[in-house]
């Protein structure tokens, strides 16, 4: 852990979290948008901003690594791993993370909202547990926007925010 931050990673942490709270606050993850063009984009922004703010967490406070509802598995130990995941997903399209099966079965950017199933084979099921989330799924990993994203968010906020003044 570093305790001295520069003004480039200061101001780094402060757009990232304010930006992410814009894009949570405007609507756009509400199922009334799920067929919105921006809604993708919106996403992916989301999570580039996120996985930095888990990097500079750890860098400069302590790592976040709640396992509620991850899928522990490979490289994914924690919620900061599967952010690192599901970001390397978005940013790369030929990356593995989009495979169920490799070279076999490719789900990429599925999205529930609420609890349902979106697809079943075999032993493998895509699916959601929560009434109350919304879920977005990338090869055989999924990520929940209030049990992971918002609550990763809002743990990076209270370790960064006093290191900022």
């Amino acid at each position: 852990m570093e305790n001295n931050m520069d003004f480039f990673s200061k101001s780094e942490i402060e757009s990232s979290l304010e930006r992410i709270d814009e894009l949570l606050s405007c609507g756009i993850f509400h199922p009334n948008n799920s067929s919105h063009v921006l809604m993708r984009a919106a996403f992916i922004e989301m999570l580039i901003s996120l996985r930095d703010l888990m990097y500079k967490t750890e860098k400069f406070s302590d790592r976040i690594d709640f396992k509620d509802d991850v899928l522990i598995e490979g490289k994914i130990k924690d919620v900061s791993d599967l952010i690192k995941y599901v970001r390397d997903a978005l940013c790369h399209p030929d990356s593995d993370n989009h495979y169920i099966e490799k070279n076999n079965i490719k789900s990429s950017f599925n999205v529930a909202f609420g609890k349902c199933t979106l697809m079943k084979m075999d032993d493998f099921e895509q699916s959601s547990k929560y009434d109350d989330d919304v879920c977005f799924f990338f090869g055989s990993k999924s990520i929940y926007l209030k049990r992971h994203i918002i609550r990763a968010h809002q743990e990076a906020k209270e370790k960064l925010t006093p290191l900022l003044k």
